[in-house]
């Protein structure tokens, strides 16, 4: 019976259920989120040796904290949640259908890696076009402070006031700015996690060490966090300075889009400016991954039980 209500199950439900679980997960994740931030804009485009308000991911927790109290190391908190609940919505809720589609639905089949990468790709890059606009708000508050200047800086009250200067100032397309950074960035990113969760999960179940529960889920969750960091965090960091960098007359005053992002970043400041943020980013997105795919895994299963 909980198998047909399963089948059964529409496509809004799956985004309902699966926004609903991963908003909760960024209350504990945010903290590392602006950390990350923070780090990817600091010395943008300079050489090696630039002055740098935060030593390492650690230091610029304590910072910040320091400096701008509880609510400085919150920052962008409900835009977060607000991106959170459309993106991954929209990513995880559309997943399952979308690995019917692409025929990724067979574990041991030779194709379900790549299968479930692409099915990956495609939900992360839809999820990654209708959450954007918050996005473009919540890097832009994050980045925001009143103790240091890192990248241009604007001053939203929060996230619809935020919301409300972009329209004001650059039309309801202005909401769409970096979206061209954010979709190949989600797409990376949802195409390792999605396809190393699939096959984690699997190798876990099959090995018959775990049952299919909280546990299982968990040790999913530990391989996908290392991967999707990895594989995310050049494109993440061009991500966070697109939609970050001042805008003059509707152009961006350091980059005309991601290309030209990725050429001057890595000119200016090699390999490792492209994996600035990878710890902090991996202490987000670390715990976010488990949190997320535990809490997604059991409200699935709640909502089976209850017939939603």
């Amino acid at each position: 019976m909980a198998t047909e209500r399963k089948a059964e199950r529409g496509l809004f439900a799956n985004i309902l259920i699966a926004g609903m679980a991963t908003s909760l997960a960024t209350i504990g994740s945010n903290p590392m989120e602006v950390v990350k931030t923070r780090m990817q804009l600091q010395g943008e485009l300079a050489a090696t040796g630039a002055p740098t308000v935060y030593r390492n991911s650690f230091h610029a927790f304590y910072t910040i904290a320091r400096a701008e109290g509880v609510r400085g190391i919150q920052r962008g908190l409900v835009a977060g949640m607000a991106y959170q609940t459309v993106m991954n919505g929209v990513r995880l809720g559309g997943f399952e259908p979308l690995q019917k589609i692409y025929g990724a639905t067979d574990p041991n089949h030779y194709s379900f890696v790549p299968r479930n990468m692409l099915a990956g790709a495609t939900s992360g890059a839809i999820g990654a076009m209708l959450g954007s606009p918050f996005f473009l708000v919540k890097a832009r508050l994050q980045a925001q402070s009143n103790a240091t200047t890192i990248n241009a800086q604007y001053h939203y009250k929060g996230t619809f006031d935020g919301l409300r200067q972009i329209v004001a100032k650059d039309g309801f397309s202005g909401l769409y700015r970096g979206i061209n950074g954010a979709i190949p960035r989600v797409a990376v990113g949802s195409a390792a996690q999605m396809s190393t969760y699939a096959s984690s999960k699997h190798l876990v179940l099959s090995s018959g060490l775990l049952e299919d529960g909280v546990l299982a889920h968990f040790a999913a969750s530990l391989v996908t966090g290392l991967a999707v960091t990895t594989a995310m965090n050049p494109f993440d960091v061009v991500s966070t300075r697109l939609y970050s960098q001042k805008v003059v007359d509707g152009k961006g005053v350091l980059y005309d889009g991601v290309v030209d992002c990725f050429s001057k970043t890595f000119g200016a400041e090699g390999v490792r400016g492209m994996f600035k943020g990878w710890t902090a980013h991996y202490l987000r997105l670390g715990p976010h991954t488990i949190f997320t795919f535990v809490f997604w895994e059991q409200a699935k299963r709640i909502a089976t039980t209850f017939g939603f």
